[in-house]
């Protein structure tokens, strides 16, 4: 008995560490790379007061004293549920879970404010509190009932996934356009396919270099490409209409805001063009590095680059409003809701932007790693990340609400359902999170590398992947 008594400073607050491993390449992407490793946090004490980390006189239960490790810091009480808070500190999960309820965001017994509001089940201490209670005689409170919540999203075993082949190369970009998904290749093609059918009925060939990016507007598709041109395809013949050039680096991004097509480059530009005309209608000049990533919100248009800024623009004068700074790394995700843009840096952070004011709301961290994909759905920012994880965040309240676990290697595509959220990573999988319980509900293997990008679409969900596979869920 004792000698569990005696291990117990190992057993509590206990996490795990993470092992960084060695980033594969992601090419195509600029030669200089930013670093991906941020100063320490500061972590701000906040002005609430602080429990006592251990009871200052012996508690005792049915005649037994409990050992000060067993006490939940918040009620001093044994603990039936023991659990972890962010900061590595244990409590009893109802009494932690009232003092979060009551708006708190600090930790209650070093004033930490916390990074997540994850809770972890120490199971290792409720254990250990089980046999002290069996070895003394003690019958132990019951836990709290807790409501089960139902899974919303339940996996259709009609859902399994069908690979198609035909890509020889990564895929870099897809887009679904009614029963049409279209799909750009660094086999220099864009594949167009019927989605009842999962046949490829068309091959888009016509680029010289890598195809980078994929855009629909009105009856047409555009392709971006390494070539530094965008090609221009009817949706309704399949054929090519145009070739637009102008660009002197790789077409990595393409947006659409009204009757108007944004181009963003590695040559540190965007480009404008009417998408009735095919003519360019301005080049919007300011960034230091190559443009990375677009998002339209209302009338402006946002621009992330490796020059660690996001400028924007407005979709209809054409003029730069602002240049957003604060990131210490490059900019390679951006994503939108009604009234802020978030953006998501190699520096491991996500800054909020209120799309009025264009102020900086908030930077969200947490992440140990590059912030690689962002997606905006159902209320939540979703954010992948090298740290392997996907985090959940609440879209009004900027906090972290969740930290989604399981995959073994870089989060590189993100996706939202009606009712899911999805996720793609190095380790080759797709897996499906119930939006309800925050529950992987399916781990989906068939690729055989890296899952590179994802669409989600009428209930299914698309993949694409560095085996030059599509997967079709």
């Amino acid at each position: 008995m004792s000698g569990v008594v005696k291990h117990l400073g190992k057993l509590i607050g206990r996490s795990g560490s993470q092992q960084s491993e060695q980033h594969r390449s992601d090419s195509p992407e600029p030669s200089s790379r930013m670093s991906s490793i941020s100063a320490p946090m500061e972590v701000e004490a906040a002005p609430v007061p602080r429990v006592a980390a251990e009871p200052s006189q012996d508690k005792s239960i049915q005649g037994k004293v409990v050992p000060p490790s067993f006490l939940c810091p918040v009620s001093m009480e044994v603990m039936v549920d023991p659990v972890i808070l962010a900061t590595g500190h244990t409590y009893d999960r109802s009494s932690i879970e009232r003092w979060l309820e009551q708006g708190h965001k600090t930790c209650p017994v070093t004033g930490m404010r916390l990074r997540h509001l994850e809770l972890t089940p120490n199971f290792a201490l409720r254990s250990a509190i089980q046999d002290w209670a069996q070895a003394n005689s003690v019958e132990l409170p019951k836990p709290e009932p807790r409501p089960a919540v139902q899974p919303v999203f339940k996996w259709d075993e009609d859902r399994a996934g069908n690979i198609l082949h035909g890509h020889e190369e990564i895929i870099w970009a897809v887009e679904v356009r009614g029963n049409m998904l279209f799909t750009a290749s660094a086999d220099k093609t864009v594949r167009v396919w019927d989605i009842n059918s999962k046949r490829c009925v068309q091959v888009l060939e016509d680029h010289t270099r890598p195809v980078l990016s994929l855009a629909v507007a009105g009856d047409k598709l555009f392709s971006g490409s390494y070539d530094y041109t965008i090609r221009v395809w009817s949706l309704d013949s399949l054929q090519r209409v145009k070739t637009l050039t102008g660009h002197t680096d790789a077409v990595r991004t393409l947006a659409v805001a009204g009757n108007k097509l944004f181009s963003g480059s590695y040559d540190g530009t965007v480009k404008v063009w009417d998408t009735e005309t095919l003519e360019c209608i301005a080049t919007l000049s300011g960034h230091t590095g190559p443009v990375r990533t677009l998002v339209r919100c209302g009338d402006k248009i946002f621009s992330g680059s490796y020059d660690k800024t996001v400028r924007v623009w407005d979709a209809n004068s054409l003029r730069c409003l602002a240049t957003l700074v604060g990131h210490t790394g490059a900019v390679r995700a951006l994503a939108a809701s009604d009234r802020v843009v978030f953006s998501g840096s190699d520096d491991t952070t996500i800054k909020a932007w209120d799309v009025a004011t264009l102020q900086c709301l908030k930077t969200l961290e947490g992440h140990e790693d590059n912030v690689r994909v962002l997606a905006v759905g159902r209320g939540y920012l979703f954010s992948g990340s090298w740290d392997k994880t996907v985090r959940v965040w609440s879209a009004e309240t900027l906090e972290c609400i969740k930290v989604l676990e399981g995959h073994n290697e870089a989060v590189l595509a993100l996706a939202v359902g009606d009712t899911f959220l999805v996720s793609g990573s190095y380790d080759t999988t797709v897996r499906f999170w119930d939006l309800a319980t925050w529950r992987c509900v399916r781990k989906c293997d068939g690729h055989e590398d890296a899952v590179r990008v994802l669409a989600a679409a009428d209930g299914k969900v698309f993949s694409g992947a560095y085996d030059g596979a599509i997967g079709v869920w």
